[in-house]
């Protein structure tokens, strides 16, 4: 017998049917707009024997397979040969193992933030705050890195879109590098990091797509009226601390093209220098980002909207941009949680140099 469940964290999943070895399933859109492509779901099987799990709404599936967890918390990818195409994968369950997990990426829930801040919770260099509460009376956490009064500050963000998972292990690979490298450049007494890694907290819990939420998401709700009190309690942030540098965090369209790389979202303003200089210096640092990728401001998507970017700019913030993470990646640059952590250590490097240049 095989029972699917996504009564979890970041859950998201219809069955349609089962039969003796195929179950047919498919994302739940819930209120987003248009088409997306997120689910995460669990499987109890009694009895070994593989299955094949179709998708009947698209294709759903990267290039790695699903992204598969035997306990939720560490994912992996499930590889290449479970793919039977982008919208069907098999998997043999085995005596030792009757639950797996299974994912469209790499899922990134409160638990796995608790436990990254668990390392780090005494380190004097380390407070934990709260930006607001959620729609869902859920906290929304801020972490700040450094001293309070130290003389430059930076905002990171992420999860505007609930399912834009991935940023977060790049988000924890800067803070970690960040506090490494602090014992031997001091960066965290001339530099303070806000981060707020959830802004959609109720969306990534209850395992939403995020993007195009009705009536709009919240990347699309910096404006006079903002309809979210995560958006509105950001605004109030960004007003009275007037960071030095602005990150929002997001993840791009499900593959293909720029798609599969790391870009910057380039704004059309003076900050573009900036950011460009900025991603000269990571460029050197790793191969994970290549400027030839970046969007410039009028093209394809990149039209004028109410973003987080767009507001950090409005405050007068020298150098705001959203940075996309992809899902999956390449072959020879494939999206993992250590290579994500790993670019994300690259991005704090690249930051120091940055915010040295600021000073000199």
């Amino acid at each position: 017998m095989i029972r699917i469940r996504s009564d979890y964290a970041g859950g998201n999943i219809a069955v349609v049917s089962i039969e003796p070895s195929r179950v047919l399933l498919e994302q739940e859109l819930r209120d987003s707009v248009n088409w997306w492509f997120y689910w995460n779901f669990c499987v109890q099987c009694d009895e070994p024997g593989e299955f094949v799990f179709d998708f009947a709404n698209g294709e759903v599936l990267g290039p790695w397979g699903p992204a598969y967890s035997y306990d939720g918390i560490s994912w992996a990818w499930l590889g290449e040969r479970s793919l039977r195409s982008r919208e069907s994968f098999v998997y043999r369950f085995t005596a030792d193992r009757p639950e797996v997990y299974f994912a469209f990426s790499l899922p990134y829930q409160l638990h796995h933030l608790e436990r990254f801040y668990r390392r780090y919770h005494t380190h004097p260099l380390v407070r934990r705050d709260i930006l607001c509460r959620s729609e869902g009376n859920r906290e929304v956490p801020l972490f700040m890195l450094g001293r309070t009064d130290a003389p430059r500050s930076i905002l990171l963000s992420g999860r505007h879109h609930a399912c834009e998972s991935t940023a977060n292990y790049l988000a924890e690979g800067l803070l970690n590098r960040m506090i490494e490298r602090h014992v031997a450049t001091g960066v965290l007494d001339r530099v303070c990091l806000h981060y707020i890694p959830f802004v959609d907290i109720d969306g990534v819990e209850n395992g939403d797509q995020g993007k195009g939420r009705a009536p709009h998401d919240h990347n699309r709700d910096y404006t006079d009226r903002p309809i979210y009190e995560t958006t509105r309690a950001m605004m109030r942030f960004v007003s009275a601390l007037q960071p030095d540098i602005g990150i929002d965090l997001h993840c791009p369209f499900k593959w293909g093209d720029r798609h599969d790389h790391v870009f910057f979202v380039k704004t059309g303003t003076a900050a573009d220098r900036r950011i460009e200089r900025f991603g000269r210096t990571l460029q050197r640092l790793t191969q994970m980002y290549d400027p030839v990728h970046d969007i410039e401001k009028g093209e394809d998507w990149n039209q004028p909207s109410p973003t987080c970017a767009a507001f950090m700019l409005s405050r007068n913030v020298p150098m705001a941009f959203s940075m996309e993470i992809p899902y999956f990646g390449l072959a020879d640059r494939r999206v993992t949680t250590d290579s994500l952590r790993e670019l994300g250590g690259c991005v704090a490097e690249a930051l120091e140099l940055h915010i040295e240049e600021m000073s000199e």
